[in-house]
């Protein structure tokens, strides 16, 4: 094995991170690239100066063993708590309870954000923000990166990682490696637009979170409910909202994908309304009309798959070049973090023998 092997990660999703995280604690030297102004990926937390929302994915459980290990380690550093929400189901004309009473259906969330426990795992990576890997070439059996924002970089890598969504991986693949591009290339990664917005009042619905079938929406929950949250991003302002986030449907968000924000804004709330409105209606509490503070839209061009893979990880021995992602391991968070921790554990396995 060398003395030194620099290892490049793209991307600081949870899988990434995961993987930078295990590799570096095994003494390699790893760079981690991330196009934006921060780590997390779709574990986010959008925050304002009067409010906070957790826009992506909502929360994530622990069936593995070592991931429960892993979620544990985040409790214990104050990034992570348990949620125990009110859930309920509304398939169009009636409201039904969901129930988590079993450990492996235990939802965590972290803590005081939802990006909260990746921030903590990159504060000890070497993460490059605002690095938009455009191209990789290969050089002399090494791989040397340029992005767009600082071009070609002087140093050169003995293994590319790449830890972001399949279409994105296959465009940075299509001129290098046949067999990983195809992996990439064959999975049909779905968008979601996220809705979040504040309410001046209280509602009056007796669920903390809901998931819809037969809508133009998926999910909703109200985000202010959940630990550690507050009304308000600023505890200076006096102003209190409820906050709440809305996941359009896979389908209804692939059909209008590329329609205006704020055509997209208005039938996302008109839908959150009528849903509310209802709910309200069988709640003990008086059915009074929600008034909206103030609304954002995101769009997540590659939320959830098709059809998720179910090898964990891909890592090309004869190119170094690897794939981790929820996309490859069955989706989910705990999907995203093993995927990233099985694939540094395979490199671990490979360039110890070389």
């Amino acid at each position: 094995m060398q003395s030194t092997i620099n290892i490049a990660v793209i991307g600081a999703g949870i899988a990434g991170l995961s993987c930078a995280t295990a590799l570096e604690n095994a003494g390699f030297i790893v760079d981690v690239f991330e196009k934006s102004r921060g780590p997390s990926g779709r574990l986010s937390t959008r925050v304002t100066e009067t409010w906070q929302c957790d826009h992506g994915a909502q929360y994530f459980t622990a069936r593995d063993a070592v991931f429960k290990s892993e979620v544990r380690r985040w409790i214990d550093a104050g990034v992570a708590q348990l949620w125990q929400p009110r859930l309920q189901a509304f398939d169009g004309s009636a409201f039904t309870s969901k129930r988590t009473e079993t450990e492996e259906n235990h939802r965590y969330i972290g803590f005081p954000r939802n990006h909260s426990p990746s921030f903590w795992l990159a504060k000890e990576l070497n993460l490059k923000t605002e690095s938009t890997v455009k191209n990789l070439v290969p050089n002399n059996q090494q791989w040397q990166i340029e992005t767009l924002e600082q071009g070609f970089l002087p140093k050169n890598y003995d293994a590319v990682l790449l830890a972001i969504p399949a279409p994105q991986a296959a465009a940075l693949l299509k001129d290098h490696h046949n067999e990983a591009f195809k992996v990439a290339k064959n999975v049909n990664m779905r968008p979601c637009f996220a809705l979040m917005v504040t309410l001046e009042n209280a509602s009056s619905v007796s669920f903390d979170g809901l998931f819809i079938e037969n809508n133009i929406l998926s999910w909703i929950a109200k985000d202010s409910a959940k630990p550690g949250r507050s009304n308000v991003a600023n505890p200076k302002s006096s102003k209190v909202f409820e906050t709440w986030v809305i996941h359009a449907s896979s389908a209804w968000s692939q059909a209008h994908v590329n329609e205006d924000k704020a055509t997209v804004s208005a039938l996302m709330l008109n839908a959150f309304k009528d849903v509310m409105h209802q709910a309200a209606k069988a709640a003990p509490q008086p059915n009074t009309p929600l008034l909206i503070q103030s609304q954002a839209l995101h769009r997540w061009l590659y939320a959830d798959c098709e059809t998720y893979l179910s090898s964990q990880f891909y890592y090309a021995d004869d190119h170094h070049i690897g794939l981790c992602g929820d996309w490859l391991n069955g989706g989910k968070i705990q999907g995203a973090w093993l995927s990233g921790y099985l694939l540094a554990k395979h490199l671990l396995k490979r360039l110890s023998i070389e």
